[in-house]
């Protein structure tokens, strides 16, 4: 005697609802993620000091166009600018010898520049003035790099 099962159970997956599931959760955390202020993210308290002397192992320099060209100005002293890079090279030997040549650490140069109205060729002749400057010193000791540069745009 053939005992018959009147219902046959269905196989069939049917994966509509999880596509649905998973395109709200996707635009849940979109728009979450989209809400967060990342200065409330992670509260930092900054130190702050009421000293006026700097580092004396960075300096800056800041290139400024004028009408007849580009001066540089050395560590914001504005009322005595170089109109020449060349010019610039004697002032920052004289500072790395006079602060940093006891430690034997690289002076670090901050190049400041005007976002819109420096030219490739103001940067270049800092950088060139730069790379013959550790050239120099490294033929007198070799391996050293008295100079590193970094370039800036903006003042924040």
């Amino acid at each position: 005697m053939a005992i018959k099962r009147s219902s046959k159970i269905d196989s069939n997956f049917s994966s509509s609802s999880m596509t649905d599931l998973v395109f709200l959760l996707l635009v849940f955390f979109v728009l979450a993620t989209t809400l967060i202020n990342p200065n409330n993210a992670v509260k930092l308290t900054l130190p702050s000091s009421s000293s006026t002397m700097g580092d004396p192992s960075a300096v800056s320099i800041s290139v400024l166009s004028r009408p007849g060209g580009y001066v540089y100005v050395f560590n914001g002293k504005q009322n005595n600018p170089y109109n020449d890079a060349q010019e610039l090279a004697a002032e920052l030997n004289a500072y790395y010898e006079s602060n940093m040549a006891d430690s034997q650490k690289s002076l670090i140069v901050s190049v400041h520049c005007e976002k819109d109205n420096t030219t490739v060729d103001a940067l270049l002749s800092i950088i060139d003035m730069i790379n013959d400057q550790n050239k120099a010193a490294g033929d007198i000791a070799p391996g050293v790099q008295r100079y590193k540069m970094v370039l800036a745009t903006d003042k924040k």
